[in-house]
């Protein structure tokens, strides 16, 4: 136990007295050669000092010069009964707080001395608010900051400051290997940082992560310590470590220490570290916060490039992992569409008028396959391939390919119309669709340096040459499509049967129909 109070005195009796007086408290026992090592590295709030100390030294000199270690320490001078009155007059200049007269009156000693306890009490109260105050001000710097580098720096430039550490460190956690690392030092080799990585509740920092409490380790006292056995550096005479923890999450823990000097640490020590580390990591938690948010919202704009913005916000919400997810063999459906005599538009039609013209087809295709929560695999010049059923799981997405088809072409039937009062040219465009499922590998194919997100199989093959063979707006369908409409009980789909298709690059002839008009059936 740290000692709250210090007896200086070569006189054992006087000790044991004294001891038995005051045994609520802490009383450590010294003789003077000992008393100023005691008063640097040990917290004594109260001192009391035999005048007759021996050596030829007083207790009034030996008091005087440990005030210079431990400026406003409280002390009593113990002397012999008798007239004091010149003592008394010379220890009150030295700054004492009283006398007391041996043999001791244990009434007068334990009232003397708990006055003073509680007047120490109150003044270093006052001195930790007077250093904390200003300390809570600091979060607003540590808040301004836009990036972590700024934000430790910031921390370790204050408790530089406060402290004049000799080796400080922030040690924050890598979910990715699993390990700490230090993210901004002081006093620690630059060629030394990349080589320290230390796991959770490996050597001192890990096992403060994993137990989220403090510890300080005082060379004197640190043999005590739960982390003794850890200890591996003994040039350190004190040191701190402390997590650091934010809404209950452990970003890292920082670690302040000296290798020489008689600095020792103290309760009042967490405390200050505890308020500029939480402050920190409340900045780092906002930073981190903000660039998740950056994140996501990028992410959410190139998904939205691939699918209606509320199948983007859906599966943001999972968690899932895209990149995995997006790499499957899956049973979907994919509508083809393109437009016929493009290749008159681009020899009759100005460039300026065929991108203008393409933007708002395209956008029409867009906001028709959004709306019936498809996706939009790619644009092709004069052609669009989406697909259904595989990013969002969908009732019958055979049907929901079908109804996104009719609402093109309703809708195409009107842009059309539109254009050819600018110029009669338009009269002459027209558009194939084909609908098609089955087996389909979705997902990001390409190199390192260019991915590109496609569906690949044969059902999509298909469906561009039936598109192709599509004329005035037609729609059509494989047999696997029809069995799919088939399904469903409340609508009803008329359909014309073209027989067997041979298409090319396909080697089996593809049975077709073309989808007339669609009903709903009152159930």
């Amino acid at each position: 136990m740290l000692p709250d109070i210090l007896l200086v005195s070569d006189q054992p009796e006087l000790c044991q007295q004294v001891t038995d007086i005051l045994d609520d408290y802490d009383v450590d026992c010294c003789r003077s050669s000992e008393a100023s090592r005691i008063c640097v590295h040990q917290p004594v709030r109260v001192i009391l000092v035999a005048e007759d100390l021996g050596g030829g030294i007083s207790g009034i000199e030996l008091f005087d010069s440990l005030r210079e270690t431990r400026p406003g320490v409280l002390g009593f001078l113990i002397v012999e009964k008798g007239d004091t009155s010149e003592l008394c007059l010379a220890a009150m200049e030295c700054g004492f707080s009283g006398l007391f007269s041996y043999p001791l009156n244990p009434e007068q000693v334990r009232s003397k001395v708990n006055r003073a306890m509680e007047a120490a009490a109150l003044r270093e109260e006052n001195s930790r608010l007077r250093a904390l105050l200003p300390l809570y001000g600091l979060g607003e710097n540590f808040l301004g900051s836009t990036n972590q580098s700024d934000v430790l720096e910031s921390l370790l430039d204050v408790i530089g400051d406060q402290t004049a550490a000799d080796s400080l460190s922030v040690m924050l956690y890598d979910e990715a290997e699993g390990v700490l690392r230090i993210a901004a030092s002081r006093g620690i080799p630059e060629e030394m940082i990349p080589n320290i990585k230390i796991k959770p509740g490996d050597k001192i920092a890990g096992r403060v992560f994993e137990e989220r409490r403090p510890v300080i380790l005082n060379q004197e006292t640190q043999n005590d310590s739960r982390f003794a056995d850890l200890l591996k550096r003994p040039e350190i005479v004190s040191a701190v470590s402390f997590p650091m923890i934010v809404r209950d999450r452990i970003l890292g823990v920082l670690n302040v220490s000296y290798t020489d000097g008689d600095i020792r640490f103290a309760d009042s020590d967490i405390e200050i570290l505890g308020i500029l580390s939480t402050q920190a990591a409340l900045a780092l938690e906002n930073i981190r916060t903000k660039e998740a948010m950056v994140q996501e919202a990028r992410l959410q704009g190139l998904l939205e490039q691939y699918v209606a913005p509320e199948v983007a916000e859906l599966l943001l919400a999972s968690d899932a992992n895209l990149i995995r997810g997006l790499g499957e063999v899956k049973q979907a459906t994919v509508l083809f569409a393109d437009i016929r005599n493009f290749t008159g538009m681009v020899q009759q039609l100005p460039l300026p008028v065929l991108r203008d013209f393409l933007n708002e087809f395209f956008q029409i295709f867009t906001e028709t396959i959004f709306e019936y929560r498809g996706t939009v695999d790619k644009f092709m010049g004069d052609a669009v391939l989406a697909v259904f059923g595989a990013l969002i799981e969908l009732e019958n997405a055979s049907w929901t390919a079908v109804e996104t088809a009719l609402a093109i072409r309703e809708r195409f039937a009107t842009l059309k119309a539109e254009w050819v009062q600018r110029d009669t040219f338009f009269s002459s465009i027209d558009l194939g669709f084909a609908v098609t499922c089955g087996e389909m590998f979705m997902g990001n194919v390409g190199s390192e340096r260019r991915l590109d997100y496609t569906v690949i199989g044969t059902e999509v093959n298909i469906a561009q040459r039936l598109a192709s063979a599509a004329t005035t707006c037609k729609i059509y369908i494989t047999d696997e499509v029809r069995e799919d409409l088939a399904k469903r009980a409340d609508r009803k789909a008329t359909l014309l049967d073209l027989g067997e298709m041979t298409l090319k690059g396909v080697h089996y002839a593809v049975r077709t129909f073309s989808v007339l008009g669609v009903e709903t059936i009152i159930i």
